[in-house]
C-alpha cells in the first residue's frame, strides 16, 4: 500500500500541480509539501479534508484503502496458511493467524481460524497453567467471534469451538448457554432435497459420501473420548475393520497410527510389559509404512475397495501433511523416546527400527 505522502505526489502531479502550487492552494510551505512526499513528515488530521476537496477523491483513497495490495496481502496470508494443513506446522499456522489478525483487524473469519490454532496447540503443553492460559485465551477470541459476526455459518464454527473447550474444562452451563444459540435444525435439509434429484451411479456415490462423512464424525468423536484410552482406540480399529474388511484404509492409516499412539501411551502409564505393547507398535509401524508409501513414494489418485465407499476416490497429492514429515520418522522419533528404554533390548524391538 502506498503511503500517503507517495498518495498527495501521485495525486498532485494528476492535477497538473507543482509543489509550490500546491503549498500555495493548501496555504502551507513548499518546504511542508516536500516532506510529505518524501516520508519526513505527515501531514495534519487538520489538512484531510482540504487535500481530499482539492484532489476530487475519498479520504480512503488518499490513504490507500483502495489500494489492491491489501487483497494481494491477504491472499498471501491466506495461501500460506492452507499451506500449513499439508506442512502440519501448527506453529507457523498460528504465525500466520496472529499477523493476518494484526493487519486485519475486525476480520472474524482469520480471528476464528486463531482461535482454532490457539485451542488446538493447547494439548501439546505438558505445563497445566500454560495448558489452561491457551485454552483461555481461545474462549475469549471465540467469545469475540460469535458477538460480532455475522456470518452464521461461521459464528456456528465460533460455537462448536467455545462449546468444545468449555466442556472440557467442565464449564457445563456455559457451554449450554453457548450451545444454545445455534439453531435446532434447518428447515429443509439439503440431504433430503438432493435424495430427490440424483440417480444411478450419482446416487450412489451421493450416498456413499454420506457415510463416508458419518464415518469421520464418529472417528473424531471417539477420539476426543477421555478415560479409558485403550478402550476407545480399540474401538476406533474394529470400527474401520468392519467398514474396510479388505484393510485399504488409504488416509485413514494416519488415524489407525495415532489411535494406536495413543493406546501405547496408556498402556505404558499403567506398567504394561512388552509383550503387551510391542504388537501394537508393530501395528503402528505397518499403518505408517502403508501411509508413506501412498503419500510420498507413489502420490496420486487412490480408489477405495471397500463394497461401501468403491465410488470414492482421494488424491493423496491433496492431503493434509503430505509436504510434512513422513509418518514412519515421527515413528522413529516416538521410539527414541526415553519410556521405550526397558524395551531396547528386545529383538522385536530392534526390527522396529529399521
Amino acid at each position: 500500500m502506498l503511503s500517503i505522502g507517495n498518495k498527495i505526489k501521485e495525486y498532485r502531479k494528476k492535477s497538473g500541480m507543482t509543489q509550490e502550487q500546491l503549498a500555495s492552494r493548501l496555504n502551507v510551505t513548499f518546504q511542508t509539501v516536500s516532506k510529505w512526499e518524501t516520508g519526513a513528515a505527515f501531514p495534519d488530521l487538520s489538512m484531510l479534508l482540504p487535500l481530499t476537496r482539492l484532489f476530487g477523491i475519498s479520504a480512503d483513497e488518499l490513504l490507500g484503502f483502495r489500494d489492491r495490495e491489501p487483497d494481494k496481502r491477504y491472499t498471501e496470508l491466506k495461501e500460506a496458511y492452507d499451506k500449513t494443513y499439508k506442512t502440519e506446522d501448527f506453529a507457523k499456522r498460528q504465525q500466520i493467524c496472529e499477523t493476518a489478525v494484526a493487519e486485519f483487524p475486525g476480520d472474524m473469519k482469520w480471528l476464528c481460524n486463531l482461535a482454532w490454532v490457539i485451542s488446538n496447540r493447547s494439548f501439546e503443553y505438558e505445563d497445566n497453567d500454560k495448558y489452561f492460559a491457551e485454552q483461555e485465551k481461545a474462549i475469549k477470541l471465540f467469545d469475540a467471534v460469535i458477538g460480532n459476526c455475522k456470518d452464521e455459518l461461521l459464528r456456528g464454527n465460533a460455537i462448536i469451538g467455545i462449546t468444545q473447550l468449555l466442556g472440557w474444562r467442565g464449564r457445563k452451563d456455559e457451554a449450554m448457554r453457548y450451545a444454545e444459540l445455534l439453531p435446532e435444525r434447518l428447515p429443509t435439509c439439503r440431504d433430503e432435497v438432493m435424495e430427490y434429484l440424483l440417480s444411478g451411479e450419482e446416487l450412489v456415490l451421493y450416498r456413499q459420501k454420506k457415510i463416508w462423512q458419518s464415518l469421520w464424525e464418529i472417528l473424531r468423536e471417539l477420539s476426543l473420548q477421555q478415560g479409558n484410552t485403550v478402550l476407545f482406540s480399540d474401538k476406533i480399529a474394529k470400527l474401520l475393520e468392519v467398514m474396510i474388511p479388505d484393510g485399504n484404509f488409504l488416509d485413514l492409516n494416519h488415524h489407525l497410527y495415532c489411535a494406536a499412539e495413543r493406546k501405547v501411551n496408556f498402556m505404558l502409564s499403567k506398567n504394561a510389559d512388552d509383550e503387551q505393547v510391542l504388537p501394537v507398535l508393530g501395528e503402528m509401524k505397518q499403518y505408517a509404512l502403508d501411509y508413506d508409501r501412498i503419500v510420498f513414494d507413489a502420490p496420486g489418485v487412490y480408489k477405495y475397495t471397500s463394497p461401501l465407499f468403491d465410488r470414492i476416490e482421494t488424491d493423496s497429492r491433496e492431503w493434509f501433511g503430505n509436504e510434512g514429515e513422513r509418518l514412519t520418522e515421527d515413528f522413529f522419533k516416538y521410539l527414541r523416546e526415553p519410556k521405550f528404554d526397558f524395551l531396547r533390548d528386545r529383538e522385536t524391538f530392534k526390527k522396529l527400527l529399521v
